[in-house]
């Protein structure tokens, strides 16, 4: 285990999270890095996904949280609003609590790998996630 104090968390120690296809997570990996359960965070989020091509995590919004996105590597298209758009490294994006968005993997070589956090709230939960709807479809 990597911990040096109650508030370090090294990424290889953390689990993925346990979402469902279901409610709008299909394929992809994603870790929950800093929040409630793993440093006692009760105001953000820090998480980590990876979606190799046709991972999808279908439209959703979160009623009570924004989120901040910055894409590592890999390549994808990002969904929010009315509009939808390629991502890449170093790019960047913010979302708006109550804002529907949608995310998910286009190259089978270079999986979309992001970091995010959700602002308000110290799990998914506190979020106040709702699916909104299916995009496209996920092997």
């Amino acid at each position: 285990m990597s911990v040096k104090s109650e508030y370090n968390v090294h990424e290889d120690d953390v689990q993925p999270a346990r979402v469902k296809a279901e409610d709008g997570w299909r394929q992809l990996n994603i870790k929950f890095l800093l929040g409630r359960e793993t440093v006692g965070c009760e105001s953000a989020v820090l998480f980590k996904t990876v979606f190799n091509a046709g991972a999808t995590h279908d439209k959703h919004l979160h009623h009570k949280a924004d989120e901040l996105v910055y894409v590592i590597k890999g390549k994808g298209r990002h969904g929010q609003g009315d509009e939808e758009w390629d991502v890449g490294p170093g790019d960047s994006y913010f979302i708006p609590r109550g804002i529907p968005h949608w995310a998910y993997g286009t190259d089978p070589d270079n999986p979309l790998t992001l970091v995010g956090v959700w602002v308000g709230g110290g799990s998914l939960e506190d979020t106040g996630y709702r699916l909104v709807e299916r995009i496209g479809s996920a092997d």
